[in-house]
């Protein structure tokens, strides 16, 4: 599976944590241009990072979200970490016990 393909899927599985209100866009997101389509797909560039050192390594994976007022972001935090892992583990494409995973709130709405 390629990287592009599993932030794809990642982003589904990030936004279904209760919690998550959004993954953050990247500098590239908050600067748009005339011409972007809203309608576009795929997480926001900056929001989630998946790479593989040398395309064969185990996955690193980088979430940035904003979370709800409501929750606890350390509960929120540790639950899109686990749901990121749980599909990872789940996905026999790309099952790897040894993916790294960060989770970065960049803020609470």
């Amino acid at each position: 599976m390629t990287p592009t393909a599993l932030g794809d899927t990642l982003a589904q599985v990030v936004r279904a944590v209760p919690g998550v209100a959004f993954l953050t866009p990247g500098i590239a997101g908050r600067l748009r241009s005339a011409r972007h389509d809203p309608r576009a797909s795929g997480p926001p560039r900056g929001a989630l990072r998946v790479s593989s050192r040398n395309g064969a390594g185990p996955w690193e994976i980088e979430a940035r979200i904003v979370t709800l007022a409501g929750y606890r972001a350390c509960d929120v935090t540790r639950a899109t970490r686990t749901a990121i892992l749980a599909h990872l583990q789940a996905d026999d494409a790309t099952a790897n016990n040894d993916a790294a995973v960060t989770v970065t709130i960049t803020g609470i709405v």
